[in-house]
């Protein structure tokens, strides 16, 4: 392994979002360590990503669950040290209150909640110790803004956005970087199994948005954009 290159880690990295942020950091130069559920799916981006000469390493995960975060960062150890951070994986169930599961609510404040906090537990350390680091929230323009029919994604998106402004405060002296995205809709499998009354025609290009991202994890030296609100010229739907 090239110890000078640097390492990303993404969640939910085999679809979408995820997938192009993935495949853009590593053309970039990055090597990267790809996360997700499906297994399968890793595999045949890592095998793209071995094209542009970089190092990627799938590794299946559930970001509800503490201990497949734990082997996870087992799983790093012979990797290198990570210097950036990408929580991406994120999960929508949309209804009124009153039809709305309880199992539907708790697996929101899992997946989108308490992923993004187990990942960063099990891994700021190792940026804490080296004073330098990049946390990466992928949030939604949920976060800062309330929509009918969403009160579990939106309650799961404003959570994200305050652990994510606490956790930048905390960590500003170990000189780590903690940044909050926040877009519109994307043209992503996200919305496969979400009714809604706009085309998926009229959303933004998820290649696009990640390279607003790659280009906010490059901001050079002392420098972050800490949030960043990303939106499609005509504004939301």
């Amino acid at each position: 392994m090239n110890d000078k290159k640097k390492i990303a880690l993404i969640t939910g990295a085999s679809t979408g979002l995820g997938k192009s942020m993935a495949l853009k950091l590593s053309k970039k130069g990055f090597d990267t360590i790809l996360a997700s559920r499906n297994f399968n799916k890793l595999e045949e981006i890592s095998h793209q990503i071995s094209g542009f000469g970089s190092r990627s390493y799938p590794f299946m995960l559930d970001v509800r669950n503490e201990q497949s975060v734990n082997d996870l960062k087992n799983f790093t150890k012979d990797i290198g040290f990570v210097d950036v951070i990408i929580n991406n994986a994120g999960f929508g169930k949309f209804d009124e209150i009153r039809n709305l599961e309880v199992k539907d609510w708790d697996e929101q404040m899992s997946v989108n909640l308490r992923g993004s906090f187990l990942i960063t537990k099990y891994f700021c350390n190792d940026m804490i110790n080296q004073k330098i680091g990049t946390i990466v929230f992928i949030n939604s323009v949920a976060g800062k803004k309330a929509y009918p029919y969403s009160s579990a994604y939106v309650t799961s998106k404003f959570g994200l956005l305050g652990f994510s402004r606490s956790l930048r405060e905390e960590l500003r002296e170990y000189n780590i970087k903690v940044i909050s995205v926040h877009p519109g809709a994307i043209s992503t499998p996200f919305w496969e199994n979400v009714e809604a009354d706009f085309s998926k025609d009229d959303m933004m290009d998820s290649d696009n948005v990640a390279e607003t991202i790659v280009h906010a994890v490059l901001a050079p030296d002392n420098v972050v954009l800490e949030e960043i609100d990303i939106q499609r010229t005509l504004g939301d739907f």
